[in-house]
């Protein structure tokens, strides 16, 4: 088995390739299911009603607690944590071995069902879930594991658990995998390792997740400047499964190669190519700078002026207008679209729709090797600054944006089978999380922190 966490590197690619590799800057495709049995073994701890014995000699543990502060995982002593910040709300926690325990390696996260990483597809069970991430977290490791069912302790506070183990190979080494699910009402939460057989054996002995529901909620007075840019891209970042520029850096930071990088600046070019026509450094500094002076946003308001929108038209007589022309319908709730947008909030319209993807585009520039890590944060503070001054809060950033996204889309927010009513549904799963992204104080005085 590999000595770095294999995992945690599998999994921050897999997702990090999903969000730069697709042709429209999101990443709407699913993920290959890992090959697993059915008749999933369910925990059955109501059922056991002896005392178990105490096991002599076992392994010292040690607690490692995610970055969102939602949920611990109860492990060996001495492994190195690692967070991996995949978009504002929540995070990924690698645990690896190092020279203690070479070749261990494993990952923890927990997510709202609202916003399953990386935009998986149609998630409907616990077992989707868990073959979801399986696959996600042994994608691009070379490692494969040929999973079955085993029993799952229960987790207090969670409806149902299930535990998966099986055989890891890795080239010519063998050893061990096991991986635990669990869910809630509102939320999934995993751990899977993989290892030689002696340490996973004793990290079976011991592993144990405690959900921290009591955790404080986000002090706004707390969050800085780097949690406000966050949130401008958190919808998108849900959409796609990660942050690109802080999980690329976090990838630099824990001294990934060259050459485990690699596939992440080649995608990363290739969606900047294909998707926006960014070939450079220069692109992509003009590219960011027209999405915050132009942008759609620009575009919307000079084609409601094309049709005679002067911002004083009555919204049943813009209609009548648009029906006269006959319009296909794209066009038709298009215009709408940006005629709601215009009305609720003047100039500044769908501009939220733009200003949130100037962190997308920097997060690709950023991963494609075109500028530094501040030069991308620089441009998403002035980006996050105009966003302060068009709208005066969240709510108002929110709806500019689903605007955006119906006028881009050409799809309406009321169609519950449209992706546009999806990303409203998404948007307000978010707002409700009182340690969400959008719990951060949208007044707050941004500055440069990095």
């Amino acid at each position: 088995m590999k000595k770095r966490n294999v995992l945690l590197f599998a999994a921050a690619v897999g997702l990090m390739l999903t969000a730069c590799g697709n042709s429209k800057d999101t990443a709407d495709g699913g993920s290959n299911s890992a090959a697993v049995s059915s008749g999933t073994v369910e925990n059955k701890a109501a059922e056991e009603s002896q005392e178990p014995q105490e096991p002599e000699n076992l392994p010292d543990t040690q607690e490692y607690v995610s970055s969102d502060g939602t949920y611990k995982v109860v492990l060996l002593e001495g492994l190195t944590q690692t967070d991996m910040p995949l978009s504002a709300g929540f995070a990924m926690m690698g645990l690896d071995g190092e020279d203690s325990r070479k070749g261990f390696s494993g990952i923890s996260l927990r997510c709202a069902k609202s916003s399953i990483l990386g935009n998986s597809g149609d998630i409907e069970s616990l077992e989707d879930f868990a073959e979801y991430i399986t696959d996600l977290a042994i994608s691009n490791s070379g490692v494969t594991v040929d999973w079955t069912d085993t029993q799952a302790p229960a987790l207090e506070g969670t409806d149902r658990s299930i535990a998966w183990e099986g055989v890891a190979k890795h080239g010519i080494s063998k050893g061990q995998a096991y991986g635990y699910f669990a869910e809630d009402a509102d939320s999934y939460i995993t751990v899977v390792i993989v290892g030689n057989d002696d340490d996973i054996e004793e990290a079976r002995q011991v592993i144990s997740v405690e959900l921290l529901d009591e955790a404080p909620e986000l002090d706004a007075a707390q969050a800085g400047t780097k949690d406000f840019i966050s949130s401008m891209t958190a919808v998108l970042d849900s959409v796609n499964g990660t942050n690109v520029l802080e999980s690329f850096k976090a990838l630099e930071d824990a001294s990934s190669t060259e050459s485990q990088l690699e596939a992440i600046v080649l995608s990363a070019q290739q969606s900047l190519s294909g998707s926006w026509g960014v070939e450079n450094a220069d692109d992509l500094i003009e590219m960011a700078d027209w999405l915050m002076t132009e942008g759609h946003n620009q575009d919307a308001l000079d084609v409601l002026k094309e049709f005679g929108a002067d911002g004083e038209t009555q919204r049943d007589a813009f209609d009548a207008i648009l029906q006269e022309q006959g319009l296909d319908e794209g066009t038709y709730i298009s215009l709408l679209a940006a005629y709601d947008a215009q009305s609720a909030y003047g100039d500044g319209a769908i501009a939220a729709w733009d200003l949130s993807r100037v962190g997308t585009i920097m997060g690709f520039g950023y991963a494609a090797g075109y500028c530094t890590y501040e030069e991308a944060m620089d441009k998403n503070l002035e980006a996050a600054q105009k966003a302060q001054e068009l709208f005066d809060s969240w709510e108002d950033f929110n709806k500019s944006y689903l605007y955006g996204y119906s006028y881009w889309s050409e799809e309406s927010l009321d169609d519950s089978q449209s992706s546009a009513a999806e990303r409203a549904e998404l948007v307000s799963s978010m707002e409700a999380q009182a340690n969400g992204p959008f719990a951060v104080d949208w007044n707050m005085e941004l500055t440069k922190e990095w």
